[in-house]
């Protein structure tokens, strides 16, 4: 739009009056980030323009732009915004690990008792079938009879199962649907799942995560920056484990009480994922224990 407007040769305050109307639109759809860019680059405004910034969570261009201006308040204002929003971060994540740490252990919980219920099913079933087996040989006339019927028996039990898990999996898509997870019902554990995977780290809050340790260093809030990579990293690695944990269990028919921990499938993410991308948003200075 502006561009356009240079090409029709407008007015400075008209292109000024356009920039601020496009400003204002930008910030009503969600970016902040653009509507910094013109408050800036068209409209001059610094104040507003690092505000945005701020807002967009885009640290290093907010202190550039308040080192560039020479704004000894701005960069206060920058500051005591990068700390706050570092002290949520903090207490996010540690309420992340809590919830991660709560929806496995009932995914967990679900999963064995399911397990234990298929085993029972199974053991009435061969009990169920020994008996058939019994009978007939003791009526060999009904034998053809008896086959049919334990034949049958056995389709059923199969269309039974097939039919309980596809049920799980639809009542999974209508959860996943509504966002919530109903106890008991068919679809918990493939709706446990999911949502532990929604709850992962975003390529853009990675982005943002790193703009804010680094902007924390310059303004030398070493300390702060460390707990908050810290926890993030901590809340990254278990959400990670939970969700490898949960799906190399829900294909298996048992649950080993000891070897499918958060802690150990924690460790071995970890181990893992030593130089993955998904980690590159830590600061080396902090992974001098690496």
């Amino acid at each position: 739009v502006l561009t356009v407007a240079g090409f029709l040769n407008l007015g400075k305050d008209e292109v000024l009056h356009l920039a601020g109307e496009l400003c204002e639109q930008l910030q009503a759809l969600g970016k902040p980030g653009e509507a910094a860019k013109i408050a800036l680059d068209y409209c001059g405004d610094v104040n507003s323009g690092v505000n945005l910034l701020i807002s967009a969570r885009d640290w290093e261009e907010a202190l550039r732009v308040v080192l560039m201006h020479r704004r000894e308040d701005l960069i206060k204002t920058v500051k005591d915004a990068s700390i706050e929003c570092a002290s949520t971060l903090i207490n996010e994540y540690e309420e992340g690990l809590e919830k991660v740490g709560k929806y496995l252990t009932r995914y967990l919980a679900v999963r064995q008792r399911r397990l234990l219920l298929s085993a029972k099913l199974r053991s009435e079933e061969r009990a169920a079938s020994d008996l058939d087996d019994d009978a007939a040989s003791e009526a060999s006339s009904n034998f053809s009879g008896m086959s049919a019927y334990t034949t049958g028996t056995r389709k059923s039990s199969a269309v039974s199962t097939m039919s309980a898990a596809t049920t799980r999996a639809r009542e999974a898509r209508r959860q996943r649907k509504r966002g919530k997870i109903r106890p008991g019902s068919a679809g918990e554990e493939l709706a446990l799942v999911d949502h532990l995977k929604g709850m992962s780290l975003r390529v853009e809050s990675r982005r943002e995560l790193k703009s804010l340790l680094v902007s924390l260093m310059m303004f030398g809030e070493g300390e702060t920056a460390r707990k908050l990579q810290q926890m993030g990293e901590n809340f990254q690695l278990s959400q990670m484990a939970a969700v490898r944990l949960a799906e190399e269990t829900i294909s298996t028919e048992t649950i080993n009480e000891y070897a499918h921990t958060l802690e150990q499938y924690t460790r071995k993410v970890r181990d893992d994922m030593h130089n993955s991308e998904d980690l590159s948003w830590r600061l080396k200075v902090f992974l001098t224990h690496e």
